[in-house]
């Protein structure tokens, strides 16, 4: 509003104070262009140097250093530099014992080879893995591209049914596959060894045979190790 009746704010009359004494004028400083606002070759060489020191830094962190507004970084990652979201593929993690261990446990299998040439045919290598039956959804691995959303909803079983296959081979045949219903405890897997396994591996005729099995509690039961150390004298047990 103009005119003789006009209030004027105490907030306008402290800008004005203060453009006076910055820059003589109470008129507004002219405008120049926002680095956030442009794809120049110099932001995009800003983002792209960033993201190359540090793959891991995220779009807000990258917006709050580098100045730029955090859709104008998400501009130059896609637009100008073909960048687009990875997720990271995880690993077992290794500690230095470990590695010990590795080094030793090949020590160990090289010094039976050379007193058992027949050693590595002779291993019965066993490993667990379980199966979700009933239609367990990533949703990491679900997209559905609409112009709106379609709002798909997916019913989630609260106790899902899975069960446990359980296999070994050496180097010329293979037992298995075995299938359990029930997870894997002490008891189920030494029944499985008495019921499965040994009824198959004691009709094999000249192996003498080495038994390899992971550190899962399962397999490091008493009554477990018992039972291999009595049917199996060359029983080995490692990871």
């Amino acid at each position: 509003m103009k005119g003789r009746n006009t209030t004027i704010h105490p907030e306008t009359i402290k800008n004005c104070h203060s453009k006076l004494l910055t820059i003589g004028s109470v008129t507004d400083a002219r405008r120049s262009s926002h680095p956030s606002t442009s794809r120049s070759e110099e932001n995009v060489a800003l983002v792209r140097d960033m993201f190359t020191r540090s793959l891991c830094k995220s779009t807000c962190q990258a917006a709050r250093e580098s100045g730029l507004s955090r859709h104008m970084v998400l501009m130059v990652l896609k637009k100008d530099l073909n960048f687009r979201p990875r997720k990271p593929h995880y690993v077992q993690e290794l500690t230095p014992k470990d590695c010990d261990c590795r080094m030793e446990y090949g020590e160990l299998m090289l010094c039976w080879h050379e007193d058992w040439p027949k050693l590595f045919e002779n291993i019965l290598w066993s490993d667990e893995a379980i199966f979700h039956i009933g239609g367990f959804i990533n949703q990491h691995n679900c997209h559905y591209w609409a112009a709106h959303d379609p709002e798909v909803t997916v019913e989630k079983m609260q106790n899902r049914p899975k069960v446990t296959m359980w296999c070994g081979m050496i180097a010329t045949r293979v037992i298995g596959p075995c299938l359990r219903h029930d997870t894997m405890n002490a008891e189920r897997y030494l029944h499985m060894l008495e019921d499965y396994i040994w009824p198959i591996i004691s009709g094999w005729e000249n192996i003498e045979l080495v038994f390899m099995h992971n550190c899962t509690p399962p397999h490091f039961a008493l009554g477990v190790h018992a039972w291999l150390d009595q049917k199996l004298a060359g029983t080995t047990r490692t990871t």
